[in-house]
């Protein structure tokens, strides 16, 4: 059980083999950042630092920007922000 940073609410982490990555997260327009549309996928994003915003250095942001140069990154099928 992890706990959501905008409600404080316990919830279970995202598992990915049995729910659908689309259905809780969607990329920033960018494609650099991964945003949580649900309880729990806000909730694994703090937990896992998916963006990196308890470091110093945001490396993970800087390797999908190379790998958005390259057409790599971000999958086709996720969404972005509008």
């Amino acid at each position: 059980m992890v706990i959501d940073p905008k409600t404080q609410e316990q919830v279970s982490l995202f598992h990915p083999r049995q729910q659908e990555w689309s259905e809780h997260f969607i990329w920033t327009k960018d494609g650099i950042k991964i945003v949580g549309i649900t309880i729990i996928g806000r909730a694994t994003i703090s937990r896992f630092d998916f963006n990196d915003k308890r470091r110093d250095e945001p490396s993970i942001q800087v390797a999908r920007s190379f790998w958005i140069e390259a057409g790599w990154h971000p999958p086709q099928s996720d969404l972005r922000q509008e």
